[in-house]
C-alpha cells in the first residue's frame, strides 16, 4: 500500500505539472496541436486520483473525503471533456479559470488522500 501511495501521489504531482504548463501554452494560443495529449494526461491524471481513493479505502480514510475525490475527479473528467463546448466566445475564460481551479483542487485532494493514507498506515 506504501508503494501505491508514494506512485500515486508522485503520478498526480507530476501530471498536475505538465497539465498546468500544457494549459498555460493553449491559453497564449501556443501548441494546440496537443490537446488530445493533454486531455490523455488528464485521464491518467484523474486514473492517478482515483487510485489515491482506492487505496484510501483500504486504509479506512474517512468515507467522505474519498467519494470527494471520486465525485471531484468525475467533475474534472466532465469539464475537461466538454470545455470547448461551454460559453463559447468571450466568456469562455471563465471556463477555463474554472478547469484550472478544478484541476488545482484535485491536486490538493489527491495530497491530502496521500497524507491521510500515510497517517492512517503508520499507526
Amino acid at each position: 500500500m506504501k508503494t501505491t501511495t508514494m506512485v500515486a501521489q508522485m503520478s498526480v504531482r507530476l501530471l498536475g505539472v505538465i497539465l498546468i504548463v500544457l494549459g498555460l501554452l493553449f491559453w497564449g494560443g501556443y501548441a494546440l496541436g496537443l490537446v488530445n495529449v493533454h486531455m490523455g494526461i488528464g485521464l491518467l491524471f484523474v486514473i492517478a486520483l482515483w487510485t489515491l481513493c482506492g487505496v484510501a479505502i483500504k486504509a479506512h480514510v474517512s468515507g467522505g473525503f474519498v467519494a470527494l475525490g471520486v465525485v471531484w475527479g468525475l467533475v474534472v473528467l466532465g469539464l475537461g471533456m466538454s470545455q470547448t463546448t461551454l460559453m463559447v466566445g468571450s466568456g469562455h475564460w471563465v471556463i477555463r479559470v474554472l478547469h484550472l481551479l478544478l484541476g488545482l483542487g484535485a491536486m490538493g485532494i489527491g495530497e491530502s488522500l496521500a497524507k491521510r493514507v500515510k497517517g492512517a498506515t503508520v499507526s
